[in-house]
């Protein structure tokens, strides 16, 4: 991975920290499985995405569940 992609990455996570508010059940998902599928391992970021997802876990289909759970095990 080169420099920029380092740097977009971290813009990218940032970003979502900010915005995380706004994500539902899904995107929440989708970007932990996205990180962890461009072996991105962003610990303050998966630290957020984990306490967004505590507080609505019924909330999450077993698609949303299953694609957030391989992500924090990857």
């Amino acid at each position: 991975m080169s420099q920029s992609d380092a740097q977009l990455f971290a813009v990218l996570a940032r970003t979502a920290e900010l915005r995380l508010l706004d994500f539902n059940v899904q995107e929440i998902a989708n970007t932990a499985w996205a990180l962890a599928m461009a072996s991105q391992s962003d610990a303050q970021l998966f630290a957020v995405l984990a306490r967004a997802g505590e507080q609505r876990p019924v909330d999450f289909n077993m698609q949303e569940l299953s694609n957030t759970a391989w992500a924090f095990a990857t």
